[in-house]
């Protein structure tokens, strides 16, 4: 499970949710805070939280759980 990114911001709550599953469940992600890091986006997210690897989206909202589950 290489090369994962979550995007995720200061104001929501599906954001904390899946960082705290993914604490709970020991999967090395790189976490980026859109609202805290400077940074520049692979494209431009509408949706947060966002999964990225190698610059492709994989999932956003709830459905990061099931990517990260099948990897």
């Amino acid at each position: 499970m290489d090369n994962y990114t979550l995007y995720v911001d200061n104001n929501c709550s599906s954001c904390k949710k899946i960082q705290q599953y993914i604490r709970e469940n020991n999967i090395p992600v790189k976490t980026v805070n859109i609202d805290e890091e400077n940074y520049t986006l692979p494209f431009t997210i509408m949706i947060i939280p966002a999964l990225v690897k190698e610059n492709k989206l994989l999932a956003y909202g709830p459905d990061i759980a099931k990517v990260l589950d099948q990897a």
